[in-house]
């Protein structure tokens, strides 16, 4: 009889588990408290917006963008620039500053951040930048705040040029990746 009270305390403890109730967690039903997603009201949370409001709250306006393109040495003699080593080269440096009170993040498809070209004055292109380039396929942001400045910069050597420099006026259009609307322009003197 001993024997069979253990036995059955036995079968009793082992199905007590089982006779407990479950919680069902189907993701197919509403399981969560409505109170810790919803913020009620009008509030603004990544739950509740509206897509083509959080669109427009990451809108960079290029308005609030002053683009600045320079050339260095300007005016340029190309019998000093020849002397100086057996590479003689240009710098080109642009720089955007956001002059609006708002954080813009500027957002690229590659690891390209800009674009430039050298136009001499019978509008034949001399250099373009991206045409001696390859950048890597990652997205990429940057993020300028109020007062902020992106700056890039690179130097172009002579023998890189698809036109030879000769003496004359020359025109330097930069421009921000993925944001044509962001560019500037500026121009140089070569002289002999």
């Amino acid at each position: 009889m001993r024997w069979i009270s253990v036995l059955s305390l036995f079968f009793a403890v082992t199905a007590a588990p089982e006779l407990a109730s479950a919680i069902d967690v189907s993701p197919s039903k509403d399981t969560i408290p409505r109170g810790s997603y919803d913020t009620g009201g009008n509030r603004f949370t990544i739950f509740n917006g509206d897509p083509k409001r959080i669109q427009r709250a990451n809108a960079v306006d290029p308005k609030a963008f002053e683009a600045k393109v320079e050339i260095s040495p300007n005016p340029l003699s190309l019998n000093v620039v020849k002397q100086v080593g057996p590479n003689p080269s240009v710098k080109i440096s642009f720089s955007i500053r956001n002059h609006a009170k708002k954080t813009y993040t500027l957002s690229f498809p590659t690891a390209q951040r800009w674009d430039f070209r050298i136009i001499n004055s019978s509008g034949g292109v001399v250099y373009t930048y991206t045409d001696d380039h390859e950048f890597v396929q990652v997205i990429g942001a940057s993020m300028v705040n109020e007062g902020d400045k992106l700056s890039y910069s690179e130097s172009v050597d002579f023998n890189d040029m698809t036109i030879q420099l000769t003496p004359g006026t020359y025109t330097v259009q930069a421009v921000m990746a993925n944001y044509p609307e962001m560019h500037a322009e500026t121009q140089f003197i070569v002289s002999e």
